[in-house]
């Protein structure tokens, strides 16, 4: 309890006229003077503590208590308040003398027993010296001593019959001896101070009261309609309040499934500078005792300190001394439910816990509960929704993915060229669609890697079914295993239904792997697995599932320079490269420009309601001349554009000022036949010979591929 500020300052000279005049009166019998003294201070006192206002009442005691050491003399008096049961004497106001402060502000019961003991049985204690003592208070003779107290005068006030505290007169300086008239009249002012020290607990109760209506008032209108997203942060913030009002240094929410009687610790406030709790504790092991009683039998549990607790909770004691806790609170909450809750509130210290806390406790619990219970039937009705809408997604799954797929825009589905490089790759799609061999499509971005897997899927017996998409790059890493593999409800945070795959979704069919290289080394593992096996399993879940299901790659990289690299497994390359496909890039099939140029000319006038009919001829040769790092990609940029901006029937053009144009030419045939066998050579890293070399992806004889190089003056390197 906080006390209120100290008047210091009395007149030595003054206390040592009103210390003869206090033993004149003593020795001589009743002195009318000193008496009217005595009565003017006793109303003065009475009247001043009458009329103060709670706001005052503390500085009137202080006032008072001035007043009573000029009038009889000594160094300090003290008033004490019996706190914890009558276990501990606090300190709540003093005046002295300067330089008689007390060294201490509170006295456990161990450290005067025999003074508390005499004063709690209604007894008035007096000492003119500390050897005046009984041999059976030499606890009380130490702590005197300590305390550098000479002699003593402690008048003991009750309330209702209850010892509230005491009214004390010491002297630091000198011993005193305490005369019959001193002791009668100090009771008398300890009796007035009686009824001050009722009106503040009164005062005191009612403001706790008003307090804990508030508490109760603030935190039911924050609970009510709360979103379920928002309660976890309410509760934190609600046990912070319930631990400060109830002076706690532990606050915490136990929560308890009665069917596996499984514990948890998920919600708790720390006073600052306490012991946190072993984040790996286990209530029910820990307090197996407190756990039977609380969550078994729906008893609350209080305790005053440790040793109160029985034999048989032997493991509860050791572990609260484990922790630091002492004294504690427990009472449950929702008991006989699934799911049964404790509120507890604990200190690190001895502490008795009056009765009227139990029913707050149990109020305030409930409130919490019921925060926590709507938002578990939050979750469950939105668990329940969730899982209606994947049944019906599942239902329409392929539908559904098959329109997001025209919607990425589809409206070109045949390949367009008649270029020799165009006509090499026709053919190995047609070599290859009949098979459920895998294949991989290399070539730039933009060169339409994905046009020529769909290719290869609608000509292959698979066709009736749709062909699944991944992009392996525009996925989240952490997404990707999910994505490919499906996952079960609860396999990670977040993850609140099952979702079913891409492979499981591409059973019987085709699932076409954009940007392969993207795949981390350790998804390319579980990859490799499908591809030898079939055999995969969902992610949060041990069973194996079997998939039929033909794999088409894409990639801009050189794979084979990732494997020297380390960032691509070679055995996963291998199985992938059984059937090579090079889509080759725009600069190295000039004469399909126009054919292109015209496709994307009347896509766009058609959406555009405009009617273009004339390609300027340097346009078109513009067009040839540029490099295309794009690729179709880019010329379809260039040429909606330029649709875009044409104002008659005439297309005009505006190339892309980027630097990658070629000198304003139109090559020779040896000219592109030396780019296009550079181009090979770079996407095989100059490997001529052998499986995916160049000389196999050109359809030449290595033999016939060295000479074309001597002729066209490439060199290996």
């Amino acid at each position: 309890m906080a006390m209120s500020r100290q008047y210091k300052g009395a007149s030595s000279k003054r206390t040592r006229e009103n210390v003869s005049a206090v033993a004149i009166f003593g020795c001589t019998g009743e002195i009318p003077s000193e008496r009217r003294r005595f009565d003017k201070l006793l109303l003065s006192l009475s009247t001043r503590l009458k009329n103060a206002s709670p706001k005052e009442l503390d500085e009137e005691i202080d006032a008072g208590l001035r007043d009573v050491i000029t009038y009889f003399g000594g160094d300090r008096i003290t008033l004490w308040e019996f706190v914890e049961g009558g276990k501990l004497a606090v300190m709540t106001q003093f005046f002295a003398e300067n330089g008689a402060e007390p060294p201490v502000r509170s006295f456990l019961k161990e450290e005067i027993p025999y003074i508390l003991s005499r004063i709690q049985q209604n007894k008035i204690f007096h000492m003119s010296r500390v050897a005046d003592l009984p041999t059976s208070a030499s606890l009380d003779r130490e702590t005197l001593q300590r305390s550098g107290v000479k002699s003593m005068l402690s008048i003991p006030i009750f309330m209702a019959g209850t010892p509230r505290g005491c009214l004390s007169l010491a002297t630091v300086w000198s011993e005193r001896e305490w005369l019959a008239e001193t002791i009668m009249q100090l009771t008398r002012i300890a009796s007035v101070l009686g009824n001050v020290l009722e009106r503040r607990v009164s005062l005191k109760l009612l403001e706790e009261r008003i307090h804990f209506e508030t508490l109760i008032a603030d935190l039911s209108a924050r609970f009510i309609n709360i979103p379920s997203e928002e309660v976890d942060t309410a509760i934190s913030a609600a046990l912070d309040r319930v631990r400060t009002f109830y002076q706690a240094d532990y606050c915490a929410l136990f929560v308890a499934d009665v069917a596996t009687s499984e514990t948890r610790l998920p919600y708790i406030s720390y006073a600052p500078n306490v012991i946190h709790l072993p984040e790996d504790l286990i209530p029910r092991q820990a307090f197996p005792w407190a756990y039977d009683l609380v969550f078994v039998q729906g008893k609350p549990h209080i305790r005053e300190r440790n040793d109160d607790l029985p034999p048989e909770a032997e493991i509860d004691r050791k572990s609260n001394k484990a922790i630091g806790v002492e004294a504690a609170i427990n009472i449950p909450v929702d008991y006989g439910s699934p799911i049964a809750y404790c509120l507890t509130v604990a200190t690190v210290r001895q502490r008795s816990w009056p009765a009227e806390y139990i029913p707050r406790v149990r109020l305030l619990g409930e409130i919490i509960v019921e925060a926590l219970k709507r938002k578990r039937l939050d979750l469950e009705l939105k668990r329940s929704y969730e899982e209606i809408v994947t049944l019906k997604n599942r239902l329409q799954l392929e539908a559904d993915y098959l329109r997001s797929e025209i919607r990425v825009g589809r409206e070109h589905e045949s390949i367009v060229g008649q270029s020799e490089a165009v006509a090499n790759v026709l053919t190995q799609m047609e070599q290859v669609a009949p098979t459920s061999s895998t294949v991989l499509i290399c070539g730039e971005t933009g060169t339409g890697k994905e046009l020529v897997a769909q290719a290869v899927h609608d000509l292959s017996s698979r066709r009736d079914r749709l062909m699944v998409k991944v992009n392996c790059a525009s996925l989240p890493a952490a997404l990707v295993e999910s994505e490919l593999f499906g996952r079960e409800k609860g396999a990670y945070t977040g993850a609140l239904s099952r979702q079913a795959g891409r492979f499981e979704l591409a059973d019987g069919s085709t699932i076409f792997l954009d940007e392969i290289g993207e795949l981390s080394i350790e998804l390319q593992a579980k990859l490799l697995r499908v591809l030898q096996e079939g055999c995969f399993e969902r992610l949060g879940s041990p069973k194996t599932m079997k998939v039929n299901v033909r794999v088409i790659a894409a990639t801009n990289r050189n794979l084979a320079e990732e494997v020297k690299k380390g960032t691509f497994r070679e055995d996963l390359f291998y199985r992938l490269n059984v059937f090579p496909i090079v889509v080759p890039p725009l600069r190295d099939r000039i004469e399909d420009i126009p054919l292109l140029v015209w496709r994307f000319v009347n896509e766009f006038s058609e959406k555009m309601g405009k009617k273009i009919n004339k390609v300027v001829k340097r346009d078109m040769e513009a067009l040839q001349r540029y490099a295309w790092p794009g690729n179709i990609r880019e010329l379809r940029n260039v040429i909606e554009y330029a649709v875009i901006v044409s104002t008659d029937d005439t297309l005009k053009i505006r190339l892309p000022e980027n630097g990658h144009s070629e000198p304003a030419k139109i090559m020779t045939i040896e000219e592109a036949e030396s780019s296009h066998i550079k181009g090979v050579l770079k996407l095989t890293n100059w490997r001529i010979k052998g499986e995916g070399g160049a000389a196999q992806l050109l359809g030449m004889n290595p033999s016939t591929l060295y000479s074309r190089m001597v002729k066209l003056g490439i060199t290996a390197r």
